[in-house]
């Protein structure tokens, strides 16, 4: 387990990129709401447009970061290996490969999708060993990372906290996704931004771990000499 002694950044650079998120959230959905024609909006938000096109990228960056982190870093690879993993189911539900299980996916919330007639038992059973697989491997992983995770938000270091952060956005976007007062074209652009922008925020956390990771080899290495 890594001994924290400061956070990399500091704490002004840190606040600076959270605030360039908070912005850059509140300026795509003013600008999303400015558009007064449905279709383009919808184009806009969804499927190859720019909004899910940008948190598509941003997770599929987290997932090949994950991945290299667990073959590169041998000290770290019992962590990154099962990351690797939930980055990719999360990657791959982002860019909705989950369609191509059936050409009834579409009904995406688990009771539809085990509830509906024309979905064959045998892809129900299917997705059903994925999704117990799925949350096999990310209890392991809470349990094993709980600790240093929780020491590194004690010590204020920018990439716990900006999990943190993650967590807030990606639940708020499934909470927006289920009230009904969201289920319109207006009312997409806060579920899509919120997605996009908790995928954005998955990869800068894993851009700020290493930049700590950095920092403390650095000072380690200064301090030695």
């Amino acid at each position: 387990m890594d001994t924290y002694s400061r956070s990399y950044p500091g704490k002004t650079l840190s606040l600076g990129i959270f605030s360039l998120i908070a912005l850059a959230m509140i300026f795509a959905i003013g600008m999303l709401l400015q558009v007064k024609d449905m279709v383009q909006l919808k184009i806009l938000i969804e499927d190859s447009g720019p909004v899910q096109m940008t948190g598509q990228f941003a997770i599929g960056l987290t997932f090949a970061g994950c991945l290299l982190s667990a073959v590169l870093s041998s000290k770290r690879r019992v962590s990154f290996l099962p990351l690797s993993y939930l980055t990719m189911f999360y990657f791959l539900r982002e860019a909705d490969f989950h369609y191509k299980v059936s050409e009834f996916a579409k009904a995406t919330q688990i009771k539809r999708f085990y509830l509906h007639e024309m979905i064959p038992l045998s892809t129900k059973l299917f997705m059903a060993s994925i999704i117990i697989l799925f949350l096999v491997v990310l209890v392991k992983y809470l349990r094993r990372e709980k600790e240093g995770f929780l020491q590194a938000l004690r010590h204020r270091i920018t990439w716990a906290w900006f999990a943190v952060c993650w967590s807030v956005v990606f639940v708020t976007s499934q909470v927006i996704d289920q009230i009904p007062l969201f289920h319109n074209e207006k009312g997409q652009v806060f579920e899509e931004v919120f997605e996009a922008s908790a995928e954005v925020i998955a990869l800068l956390t894993l851009i700020l771990f290493w930049v700590q990771v950095w920092g403390m080899y650095r000072a380690k290495t200064v301090s030695t000499t």
